[in-house]
């Protein structure tokens, strides 16, 4: 049965791929009431072939099953001069942005306030200072929180901490997409800042077992872990046991949009995962909490 009301956490503000008036239209044909903007970080790309689906199938199983082969693979989507690799053998490659625009995210969010929220993109090796960009937007009552990415901004989660502390002391959620080695460590921040609310993107990506392992251990002493089920890095299976093994209480409906299947041009699919969800043999409630109600727990203050 589709619900209704659902919250994307997390979603790109990319209008060369999806404009806004196309968005709008398709959260309503999807029933999904808001989405939580984060600025764009690279040139737009399409997973618009064969080969870069299955190349991201393989990545999936790789990981969770073939770790030190996923680990190679997954380091392989940056290239040396810290670019986006989407075809390893023909080499197209895409630029990551250092600075996202944070502005940008801002006019939508003032714009439709009853229809987005925003994340503060920070990045703690870039070209402006993260708390530079935290006094500038945390003031709007729509921004909800902050968002970093260690991985694609090449840095060490330790790098982080400053950010966390002011997070933790003010009640914001921070997105993680974490990386392989010190951008990596997974276990840095919760230890350092138990209270601190964590969103560790694309279902823990690269580790997803390992994390969920370490969640289930530690659950009692760092309840605010979440996890954010989405973007191609997913699919119906990892969704499944990510919520098995983290609990539907700490999973969390987002899409990584508008980057997906799609050809260039075409719609972006919001019912996608969010029928993956919908579809799960749990309880109605359940999918309830993972649609929307604990992300708006989450960014409660």
């Amino acid at each position: 049965m589709r619900i209704n009301g659902a919250i994307d956490d997390h979603y790109h503000y990319e209008p060369d791929m999806f404009p806004l008036n196309k968005m709008i239209d398709a959260m309503d044909l999807n029933g999904i009431k808001k989405i939580a903007l984060a600025a764009k970080m690279n040139e737009p790309f399409y997973m618009d072939n064969a080969f870069k689906r299955s190349s991201t199938a393989i990545l999936r199983l790789s990981l969770l099953y073939l770790k030190s082969i996923g680990f190679m693979l997954y380091k392989g989507t940056i290239d040396s001069k810290g670019d986006f690799v989407l075809n390893p053998i023909t080499r197209e490659t895409y630029k990551i942005y250092s600075r996202p625009d944070n502005e940008a995210v801002t006019r939508v969010i003032d714009r439709y306030p009853d229809r987005f929220y925003g994340w503060i993109f920070v990045n703690p090796v870039g070209p402006s200072d993260p708390f530079d960009e935290i006094k500038k937007y945390a003031s709007n009552p729509n921004m909800i929180g902050v968002k970093t990415h260690p991985w694609w901004h090449q840095y060490p989660v330790r790098k982080l901490e400053k950010v966390a502390e002011w997070c933790e002391k003010n009640n914001y959620p921070i997105q993680i997409h974490l990386g392989v080695g010190e951008m990596g460590d997974y276990k840095y921040l919760p230890e350092k800042f138990p209270n601190l609310k964590i969103i560790y993107l694309h279902a823990g990506v690269p580790f997803f077992k390992e994390l969920w392992n370490y969640f289930k251990v530690n659950k009692d002493k760092y309840p605010n872990i979440y996890l954010d089920l989405s973007s191609p890095y997913v699919d119906e299976f990892i969704i499944k046991d990510a919520i098995n093994a983290f609990g539907a209480k700490n999973c969390l409906y987002g899409t990584d949009g508008p980057y997906g299947y799609q050809q260039k041009g075409a719609d972006y699919d919001y019912g996608l995962i969010k029928g993956w969800i919908e579809d799960l043999p749990i309880l109605q409630e359940d999918k309830e909490r993972i649609l929307y109600k604990n992300f708006e727990g989450l960014i409660a203050r």
